[in-house]
């Protein structure tokens, strides 16, 4: 498509010119310069009072469509010198000479490539992507009419018809994607894609591949879907006759994960299905706010001995696994950038959201001799309630202390919200003496009253999951 740009003459006037993208400035003002009785060779053109270089091509200009260029007169008259010009061979070989700018294209060919233009049906020179086809046109063409007024220029001399010169060579074709057949959202994947996210996430610590898929896809057990039905039916009927199951979702929260037992609550759930006679765990609640208190040495002496099927990998697992990465590289990857005043309010509507689905909090209070103190709060209350909670425990009430989350160590404040410190569902929270010397003590913290009143770990989970349930049965009947 043409373009035009618009010459300032110096008498005042102006000249509009249509350009091709192959046409040269000097083109441009010698054409104004002939319609309006100006000498070209003592000209000049302008663009924003800065020259320009007469010898470039409009494309390679920089000049904008429709721009004005003002023509000025040059304190002395442009001159013409010999130009070495050099044409590269179809073999790679290259000839050179001294020529002319008024000389034509076909002059050059013929002193130094005669005998093999002679030879081609069908010759062409193209230089800075314009294109010289067959050799009468190269008889009207000159340098000058190029823009090659001085210095060295290169060319190339090739033998193609006009047709095939519109084929662009050397494309690349991008390879067709196969189209994969849409999998369930439970179905795992194996792609690269999904597994990159694990590299960038800092966990890991094995590679799943489509042989450990297949695999275990094998060894799982085949049910039908009758069976299936005969199943969940008779989970039914054991969530009937037990009023609370023992499964336990603690959601995320700030400080110590309490998703460190899902694999062996899984397995102690296995042995409660397969017993659904079995007796719900004791629980003793020590004081206000549903307390209890159990100690993390008793419950790891029952960890101690777990089949070695405990630690096998299944499919469940793979698939778990599968959906945390992808989860993980799809927010890195589709996370846009914000400002701080965005992520301020992101972290608002989050708290919001927390707000809503969550009524209540379960709050840990881990003690320097390992014991763990449980309590439930509100989502709106300040820590300061949780430290008040903790001073009806302790053997000396006036003593000072701090609440902290690892890793790494953060001090609490007390003037802050449960939900502004993340502590929504459910947190594990430290606790320290100011005074150093009384977190070695050998008495302990906790009063000894409160000792011989422990709960199991299993008995502290499943008074949260009573709590829970007696408050959503409360609020479905009011």
């Amino acid at each position: 498509m043409d373009k035009r740009v618009t010459i300032l003459l110096p008498n005042g006037r102006r000249q509009n010119v249509n350009v091709k993208p192959d046409m040269t400035l000097l083109e441009i003002l010698e054409t104004a310069s002939t319609k309006h009785g100006f000498d070209s060779e003592q000209h000049c053109l302008k663009f924003h009072n800065k020259d320009v270089s007469l010898t470039q091509q409009f494309r390679f200009s920089g000049l904008p469509n429709n721009c004005v260029l003002e023509m000025e007169p040059t304190e002395k008259r442009r001159t013409l010198s010999n130009v070495v010009v050099c044409i590269q061979l179809a073999d790679g070989s290259r000839e050179q000479g001294e020529f002319s700018p008024s000389a034509t294209v076909w002059h050059v060919v013929q002193e130094l490539c005669l005998t093999l233009a002679d030879s081609y049906e069908s010759p062409v020179i193209i230089y800075m992507r314009s294109e010289v086809i067959g050799v009468e046109q190269m008889q009207k063409t000159t340098l000058k009419s190029l823009g090659i007024l001085e210095g060295r220029a290169m060319m190339r001399l090739i033998n193609k018809k006009p047709e095939d010169l519109k084929r662009q060579a050397n494309v690349y074709k991008p390879a067709e994607v196969k189209s994969k057949p849409k999998d369930d959202d439970d179905q795992p994947s194996t792609s690269r894609s999904a597994m990159g996210g694990s590299s960038g996430g800092g966990g890991g610590g094995f590679a799943l591949t489509s042989d450990m898929v297949k695999s275990l896809k094998r060894t799982a057990p085949e049910e039908t879907a009758g069976k299936a039905e005969e199943e969940n039916a008779a989970a039914a009927a054991a969530l009937k006759d037990e009023p609370v199951k023992a499964k336990y979702d603690w959601g995320s929260g700030s400080g110590y994960s309490l998703h460190h037992r899902n694999r062996q609550q899984e397995y102690e759930d296995a042995d409660t299905e397969e017993l659904p006679s079995k007796a719900p765990p004791v629980v003793n609640v020590i004081g206000p706010r549903n307390a209890v208190l159990f100690s993390l040495d008793a419950a790891n002496k029952n960890n101690d001995d777990l089949p070695d099927s405990f630690f096998d990998l299944t499919v469940n697992d793979l698939k778990m696994v599968l959906r945390d990465l992808k989860r993980t590289a799809s927010g890195n990857e589709d996370a846009p950038l914000l400002t701080s005043n965005l992520r301020e309010l992101e972290r608002q509507k989050a708290m919001l959201a927390k707000l809503n689905q969550y009524k209540d909090c379960v709050i840990r209070i881990q003690f320097p001799n390992r014991y763990v103190l449980q309590g439930i709060f509100k989502p709106h209350e300040p820590l300061s309630r949780v430290e008040d909670f903790v001073r009806e425990f302790l053997t000396n009430p006036s003593e000072q202390f701090h609440l902290f989350t690892i890793p790494p160590k953060k001090v609490l404040p007390s003037s802050e919200t449960l939900l502004e410190l993340n502590c929504v569902p459910n947190a594990m929270l430290h606790f320290t003496f100011v005074e150093e010397k009384l977190n070695g003590a050998s008495d302990g913290c906790l009063q000894a009253k409160y000792m011989d009143q422990l709960t199991s770990e299993e008995g502290a989970l499943f008074a949260v999951q009573k709590y829970r349930l007696t408050k959503a049965s409360v609020s479905s009947t009011s």
